[in-house]
């Protein structure tokens, strides 16, 4: 009963953010534009799904942790029997919700099966947790929304930048290390759930699940010490 109590209060809190839907709308028309194009789909189509998941639920977590810091709300709710977890992720809910819809808006949009479409959920839901175990982890550093855009436009950048990268086709020695960082994993998940070729599902997905759960207990415990410390 807790949750859905904050869910509602991020519910509302969309309602005010213009921004978020009118980039998610950008993304959606340039996912058509490329799809008409009808080449480098496979390629394109990661993209697409990483820049609206990663840059959705950052807009809306980071910005909703840091708010609710300046207005003091987020200090009144850590001395209430609340969870860190649960406010966490009723943050994240909304952001995860808009990128879930709007994955599948972009998916509807290309008009063509994936080769390997369980491959590709799987690569849109481990892109779409650690975006929010990282997202979170940004807003509860962050003071203010000043301090917010210094840690978030560089770490975003940086995170999105390397994770778009078609690693499987640069053959850079890199490449390799970049099987172990939450990069590589989630774009070739995309692009063989797209195109059906073979990757390895297993190690991709233990990757991507020991950094969000990693993240996760960070975010939790960072909480858990601005409770105690107020």
């Amino acid at each position: 009963m807790r949750f859905v109590w904050l869910v509602r209060g991020e519910l509302w809190a969309l309602k005010r953010n213009r921004r978020i839907l009118m980039f998610l709308a950008m993304m959606l028309g340039m996912a058509a534009i490329y799809a008409l194009d009808g080449e480098g789909t496979a390629d394109f189509l990661p993209v697409v799904l990483i820049v609206s998941i990663y840059s959705g639920i950052w807009q809306m977590t980071v910005n909703s942790l840091v708010e609710e810091k300046e207005r003091r709300t987020l200090e009144a709710l850590l001395v209430t029997p609340v969870r860190p977890l649960e406010i966490i992720g009723a943050k994240a809910f909304v952001g995860v919700a808009l990128a879930a819809s709007m994955s599948v808006l972009i998916l509807l949009v290309f008009r063509r099966p994936p080769g390997a479409p369980l491959v590709l959920l799987l690569g849109i839901a481990l892109a779409i947790g650690f975006a929010t175990a990282s997202g979170a982890l940004v807003g509860i550093v962050a003071r203010d929304l000043k301090t917010s855009s210094l840690y978030r436009t560089p770490v975003l950048a940086v995170l999105v930048g390397g994770t778009v990268i078609p690693w499987q086709d640069s053959g850079l020695a890199v490449a390799e290390v970049m099987r172990w960082l939450p990069t590589r994993p989630v774009q070739e998940l995309m692009w063989g759930g797209w195109t059906g070729a073979p990757v390895p599902v297993a190690q991709h997905a233990a990757v991507m699940l020991a950094y969000t759960a990693l993240l996760l207990a960070v975010d939790a415990r960072i909480l858990r010490r601005q409770a105690t410390t107020r």
